[in-house]
C-alpha cells in the first residue's frame, strides 16, 4: 500500500524532543509519504503559519499534524490512511496519552461531553483538498486556538471531523488537565469567538470550574476579552456580547454538572468513530 499521508511537524527550540518524534515516525508500519519539519526557532512566526508552510510543501491526499514533543504509535500512519480512505470524512482528531506525575501513562483526551472544544493539532489529520478549500490555518492566531478554528471551518464547509481514539500519539512530559483558563491568550479567544459565537459557548463553559472562579482566572479572562490587544486587529467583545456568552456558558456548565451527577459522562464522544485497525 502506497502512503498518501504527509506529516507536518512545526518545531521551536526542542531538538531532543524533535529527534524522538522523528524516531517514532521512522518505526511506522506504513511510512509517511513525506515528513515536513518546519523550524520556527529563529523566525518565531507561530504554529499556524509554520503548519501552513509545511502542508503546502507536500503532495499526499492526507495531511497529518503532530507536535514536535509527541511520539506516534507504530501504526499511527496506517490507521490514519485506513480511516481516511474508508470513511467519508474531512479529517480526524486522534487520541493522546501523557505521563502523570507518578510516571504512569494515562489518557489525555477531552471529556465526551465536549462536541466542539476537542480539536488539537498535536494529533489532527485533514484532507489536502479540504485544507486548500478552507485556506489552511488562520495565521492571525499567533499561539493557541488555531487548531480549533481550522476544525470548525472544516466542519462548517460541510465535512465531518471525526474522533478516532485509537489513532494515538503520546506526550511524554506531563501536561495539565483539560479545561484550563487560557488567560495568556485573550486575543486568540476573541478570534475564536468571532469565528463562531455559538460553538464558543462550549469553550467558555469548559473553562468554568471551582478553581478558575476562586483564583480569579475566569474573571480576568472575561475582562481581557473585552479589551483590544496588540496588534489591534481583533474586535473586543461588547458588554452585551460578553454578558450573553457567559450567561449561556454558565447554563451549559450547570447542565453538564447535573447530567454527570444523574447519568454520568456520555459513553461516547459526539464525533466518535472506531478505527478499522487497532
Amino acid at each position: 500500500m502506497d502512503s498518501e499521508v504527509d506529516v507536518v511537524i512545526p518545531t521551536f527550540r526542542r531538538p531532543v524532543a524533535l529527534a524522538a518524534c522523528l524516531e517514532s515516525l521512522g518505526r511506522q508500519t506504513l511510512p509517511a509519504r513525506s515528513i515536513e519539519v518546519v523550524d520556527d526557532s529563529e523566525t518565531d512566526q507561530g504554529p499556524g503559519k509554520t503548519r501552513n508552510i509545511g502542508w503546502r510543501r507536500g503532495s499526499g491526499k492526507f495531511v497529518a499534524f503532530i507536535d514536535d514533543d509527541c511520539i506516534a504509535q507504530e501504526n499511527w500512519i496506517e490507521v490514519i490512511q485506513s480511516i481516511m480512505e474508508t470513511e467519508s470524512v474531512g479529517g480526524i482528531e486522534g487520541g493522546m496519552t501523557t505521563t502523570n506525575l507518578a510516571g504512569e501513562k494515562v489518557d489525555f483526551n477531552p471529556p465526551n461531553r465536549f462536541k466542539w472544544d476537542r480539536f488539537k493539532t498535536a494529533n489532527m489529520v485533514v484532507r489536502r483538498d479540504i485544507l486548500e478549500q478552507v485556506g489552511g490555518f488562520d495565521e492571525r492566531y499567533y499561539l493557541h486556538r488555531e487548531d480549533t478554528d481550522l476544525a470548525w471551518r472544516v466542519i462548517d464547509s460541510g465535512q465531518r471531523m471525526v474522533w478516532a481514539p485509537n489513532c494515538k500519539v503520546h506526550h511524554p512530559e506531563p501536561i495539565g488537565i483539560h479545561g484550563g483558563v487560557y488567560g495568556a491568550y485573550p486575543r486568540s479567544e476573541q478570534l475564536l469567538y468571532h469565528c463562531n459565537p455559538k460553538k464558543f459557548v462550549e469553550c467558555a463553559a469548559g473553562m468554568i470550574s471551582r478553581k478558575s472562579v476562586m483564583n480569579g482566572d475566569l474573571r480576568k479572562l472575561r475582562r481581557e476579552m473585552r479589551r483590544v490587544h496588540e496588534p489591534g486587529d481583533v474586535e473586543a467583545l461588547t458588554r452585551i456580547q460578553s454578558f450573553s456568552l457567559w450567561a449561556r456558558a454558565w447554563s451549559l456548565a450547570a447542565f453538564w454538572r447535573l447530567r454527570k451527577a444523574t447519568l454520568g459522562e456520555p459513553k461516547k464522544a459526539f464525533h466518535f468513530i472506531l478505527s478499522p485497525i487497532e
